[in-house]
């Protein structure tokens, strides 16, 4: 079992980060990010723990879910 290097974060309505998920796999984490985007609008961000970076972001809104 590999360790998990990724989590999950969305913002709060101040912009501080709320945790929500932590992940092995990037793949796993991108489409996972995607999933809530889609069916919460907000945004959301994948940070690396070892490089501590945030490697990708997302923002959805409650149009672009709509639109789905």
């Amino acid at each position: 079992m590999r360790l998990p290097v990724y989590n999950l974060f969305t913002e709060d309505a101040r912009g501080n980060p709320v945790w929500l998920d932590a992940l092995a796999d990037f793949e796993v984490a991108r489409v996972r990010l995607t999933q809530l985007a889609s069916a919460n609008p907000g945004a959301y961000f994948i940070f690396n723990i070892r490089t501590q970076q945030v490697v990708t972001s997302l923002v959805s809104t409650s149009e672009q879910i709509s639109q789905k």
